[in-house]
Parts: structure tokens; sequence; C-alpha cells
């Protein structure tokens, strides 16, 4: 029976460089082309449900009641400053959705799982 041997060879670095490199490339092409264009929103879920759409040009605070969401676990305030949007206030056991602290990017969430409460920022269409 023969050995199996794990030296390297030079076309085996050689390959691996070149595929390295165009992973490289491609990851690098799909952030910097796949970017959303306009102006964009805050979206706002509950359970999955869109209920508000936030333009992040606005500096702004809102405020969702519990009163109107019987599933959140108290009021929940949405601030949007300087094109970022985060959390700013909100009542659940660990304070999850506060922590996330700002998010600009588009298609970042942020996510209160006890609150069944989500804000994305997409394109406005």
């Amino acid at each position: 029976m023969k050995k199996f041997s794990l030296l390297k060879k030079t076309a085996d670095v050689y390959a691996f460089s070149a595929l390295l490199l165009l992973t490289s490339s491609i990851l690098v092409w799909t952030d910097v082309y796949n970017k959303p264009t306009g102006t964009l929103v805050a979206d706002v879920y509950v359970q999955g449900v869109k209920i508000d759409s936030l333009p992040l040009d606005v500096d702004t605070s809102v405020t969702y009641l519990q009163s109107d969401y019987p599933v959140f676990k108290g009021d929940i305030t949405v601030e949007i400053t300087d094109g970022k949007v985060r959390v700013e206030k909100e009542t659940s056991p660990l304070h999850y959705c506060s922590i996330q602290g700002w998010v600009g990017d588009a298609g970042m969430p942020i996510i209160c799982a006890p609150n069944y409460f989500m804000v994305v920022i997409e394109g406005a269409a």
C-alpha cells in the first residue's frame, strides 16, 4: 500500500492562491456593485409583517406602543440620525435590540427576538 504524502507542491500553492484571489474578487465585486441606489428606508416589521417605512435621510424618532402591538414586552423607540438607525429604548430581558447600536448598511437587520420586532434597511421602491 502506498503511503499518502502531505507535501506541498508548487502547482498546488499556485492553484490555491488563484482560487483565493478569484473568491476574494467575487466578494468585493458583489459588495461594491450590488448596493441599493437611491433613498434608503428603514422598514419596520412586527411578527414578519411590515408596519412602517421610515426614510433614512430625515432625522426622526418613532415610538411603537405596546398597546398597539400586544406581543411587545414594552414600548419600543426607533431613532434615525445621519442616515443610520437604532433602537433607542425598548423593554426586553437582556436589551438585545438596543445593544446592537447604530446600523447604516442596507440589508443589515436589527432584531428584537423577544418582542417580535425587526428593522431592516432597504432601498426605496
